[in-house]
């Protein structure tokens, strides 16, 4: 059986394609567990609609205390012996569950691609390229240390540096997560509770297939609401995740997986300075953050290890200006980026 975890907070307007997408599944032995964590519109009545007509359906309902609890109670309450997780305002194929099923013999992980869908257009999104890839005890270390940040030609484009991250398009075994206690954190406490969550799980991970296939709808936000995604403190809550993530690898003693975890702070200055450009403070408090995020000595430490030689003009130019902390430039291009997505 596969469990299929759905966090549901205030997206009726998406609800029912997601779900529809799950109950018409061709493999028919799962369980979809919504946790609706607070909704104040129309999603808890979608759901008590559907669960009317399908036992499969379990509804359990809690105030609104975030996506990393939502997808916990998931886990605490799952009966199958796989485990999926589907954001309430995506979908996936119907045929997802099956496909993955059929490849997930003797494996701890199954990876498939998805497609970024936007307002008005699609993008498939085939991350490991366009061939399976079975992964095993000769090359599961290049998915570990792929998963905390991308190396050598897949710098060409950093801002692909999350697309492994994500708990969806994906499925664990649910005995691992259980005999290890594997949770989500908060984002209140490390601003995004995905990539720890994967880079615990992936401790244990010996063997992993990568289907090429896009079986997940990924709904990206539309570009004029996205001054409503700033995260308060980021740096810092980030800063918190490193730790955990250093604190997680380096027993391990593998030292490729250190120097990810250095890119990953190195590149990392993408997302810090798009969520500072997403705040609706005065130009002179966000040049102050950007410059304190630039200026810093974990940031300088990362920065200087960086190789940019794979990158695009573009990407090394800015990577570079960064290396010299030039933070005007890379204020200034965060600013074009502004005026681009703000259309």
């Amino acid at each position: 059986m596969i469990s299929i975890i759905v966090p549901v907070y205030n997206v009726e307007k998406f609800l029912p394609q997601c779900i529809d997408s799950l109950v018409n599944q061709t493999y028919r032995d799962i369980e979809i567990i919504c946790v609706n964590d607070g909704s104040t519109d129309e999603s808890l009545a979608i759901l008590e609609q559907y669960a009317a007509k399908d036992e499969r359906i379990r509804i359990i309902t809690q105030d609104n205390q975030g996506v990393s609890c939502a997808r916990n109670i998931g886990l605490q309450v799952a009966k199958g012996d796989w485990i999926m997780f589907v954001d309430s305002d995506d979908w996936i194929e119907t045929n997802c569950c099956q496909k993955v099923l059929d490849v997930s013999q003797d494996t701890e992980l199954v990876l498939f691609s998805y497609v970024r869908e936007f307002k008005s257009s699609s993008a498939p999104k085939q991350f490991l390229g366009n061939e399976e890839i079975k992964f095993n005890e000769t090359n599961i270390h290049l998915l570990y240390e792929r998963l905390i940040a991308p190396n050598g030609k897949e710098l060409r484009h950093p801002d692909n540096i999350d697309s492994l991250s994500t708990p969806w398009g994906k499925i664990y075994r649910t005995e691992t997560i259980r005999d290890h206690h594997l949770t989500f954190v908060s984002t209140n406490e490390i601003g995004t509770e995905d990539l720890l969550f994967n880079v615990e799980y992936h401790k244990y991970v010996h063997r992993a297939f990568y289907l090429p296939e896009c079986l997940y709808h990924y709904r990206k936000s539309t570009l004029s609401t996205l001054t409503s995604l700033y995260k308060e403190d980021l740096d810092k809550k980030w800063l918190r995740m490193f730790e955990r993530i250093e604190n997680v690898i380096t027993p391990l003693n593998r030292p490729e997986l250190t120097e990810a975890l250095s890119r990953r702070k190195a590149l990392c200055l993408l997302g810090l300075g798009l969520n500072i450009t997403f705040c609706r403070e005065s130009f002179q408090w966000k040049y102050q953050m950007l410059n304190t995020i630039i200026q810093s000595d974990w940031y300088s430490a990362a920065i200087k290890k960086l190789d940019t030689k794979e990158m695009p003009l573009h990407w090394r130019t800015f990577y570079i200006a960064a290396r010299h902390r030039k933070t005007w430039s890379i204020f200034l291009m965060f600013q074009v980026i502004n005026r681009i997505i703000n259309r």
